[in-house]
């Protein structure tokens, strides 16, 4: 008896201790640190707004729709990414548990991969898409008008360019199926193409599926969700997308979800890297910097953000637009070459070190991806027998 009277308090003790950290950890109660709190505070100018979202501005507008929203779910976009390069073509991605926006870009594994690789740039994307959504409407537009005005955004076999009185969308030409464009957004917007060639090509095409439930509404500079009811595109697809008992049509998505906790990642050094870019650009034509926006706190906003530091011209010393290399087709602003993605990959690491660190929830392990099961041993007589290579040289073979 006298034992169990001493082991009952103790077990009153360590579940009151256990309960105690789940009330911590699903507190809202963390913040990041000041300077990661003052960098994200400051709104995205235009003109980095236009730097920012030239590398996917030219993108058809169903795929665009759905890259705004998952660009702010940045860890759900780096575990799909691990599934799909595990898995492959086979992922059941429909059964995953990440927004419908993530699944959705997940079955485009080149794009998945984009984001998942420069992480800063999507972080970034996603807060300027949180914070400041109908300015970045404006800016695909407003990218959208230079490039038609210099003659690279034309209809083609690929896709169907639509100007409807200065307002420019870009849909699939075919029913079925979908194409990414390739260019370099060093100059797609500001230069003329040869006679006889494009700064925009196209790979392979990709299939048009029940995950593109949303368009863009650029007189309301909103994306909204569609369930597959339309004209234009729509009707054109949907008879050959299965809309009966699908995961992605419901009443459910008709408010697009989008993670505000995205703002709390650490993209201070990004940030000061595009303005610093924006300041070069603007040092070449004489225009001078205006002060930066605040972020007003929101109604669901818990307290109030520091005030944003000053812009001054002592910043990260960015890369060099008179001399930069060329963008690569895949664009990003510019940084587009094998030794940038190494270095904004690192960085994209200790910035989710960071925000792990200051920010809940934060998930206590990521889900283990399960190993292939062990191959058979073969009989002797199967082991007589040559051997054959496997498909692709044994590598995942990507649409």
């Amino acid at each position: 008896m006298t034992r169990i009277l001493i082991t009952l308090p103790a077990a009153l003790l360590a579940l009151g201790l256990f309960a105690g950290q789940v009330a911590i950890a699903d507190s809202d109660q963390y913040a990041p640190p000041d300077t990661m709190e003052e960098g994200n505070a400051t709104l995205f100018t235009a003109e980095e707004l236009d730097d920012l979202l030239a590398p996917i501005a030219l993108y058809p507008d169903p795929l665009l729709a759905q890259i705004l929203p998952a660009a702010t779910f940045i860890d759900e976009i780096d575990l799909a990414a691990r599934y799909v390069g595990q898995y492959g073509k086979s992922a059941r991605i429909d059964d995953q548990l990440w927004d419908v926006s993530v699944k959705a870009v997940a079955h485009y594994p080149d794009v998945l991969f984009m984001m998942d690789q420069k992480y800063d740039w999507t972080v970034s994307l996603g807060q300027a898409y949180a914070s400041q959504p109908q300015d970045v409407m404006d800016a695909i537009q407003r990218l959208r008008a230079e490039a038609e005005a210099e003659g690279n955004l034309v209809s083609t076999a690929e896709q169907q360019v639509v100007d409807e009185g200065g307002v420019i969308s870009i849909v699939p030409a075919e029913p079925a199926v979908v194409y990414v464009p390739q260019y370099d957004p060093m100059a797609v917007y500001v230069e003329a193409p040869p006679a006889g060639y494009g700064f925009i090509s196209f790979g392979i095409g990709f299939t048009i599926g029940a995950w593109l439930n949303r368009d863009c509404d650029w007189h309301r500079h909103r994306v909204y969700y569609h369930g597959w009811q339309g004209g234009g595109w729509i009707s054109r697809s949907r008879p050959h997308i299965s809309v009966g008992n699908n995961v992605y049509i419901s009443n459910s998505y008709r408010e697009v979800a989008v993670n505000n906790k995205v703002i709390r990642h650490d993209t201070v050094r990004y940030r000061e890297e595009l303005r610093r870019n924006v300041q070069l650009q603007r040092a070449r034509t004489g225009r001078t910097l205006p002060p930066a926006r605040v972020v007003q706190p929101g109604p669901a906003s818990t307290g109030s953000r520091p005030p944003a530091r000053p812009a001054t011209t002592d910043v990260y010393r960015g890369r060099d637009v008179q001399k930069a290399q060329p963008a690569s087709q895949t664009g990003y602003g510019g940084y587009g070459n094998r030794k940038d993605a190494t270095t904004y990959r690192e960085r994209g690491q200790t910035s989710r070190g960071a925000t792990q660190q200051f920010t809940r929830p934060v998930p206590a392990q990521r889900p283990a991806v399960p190993s292939p099961r062990p191959a058979p041993t073969p009989t002797p007589t199967q082991q007589q027998a040559p051997r054959q290579a496997p498909a692709g040289g044994g590598r995942l073979q990507q649409r």
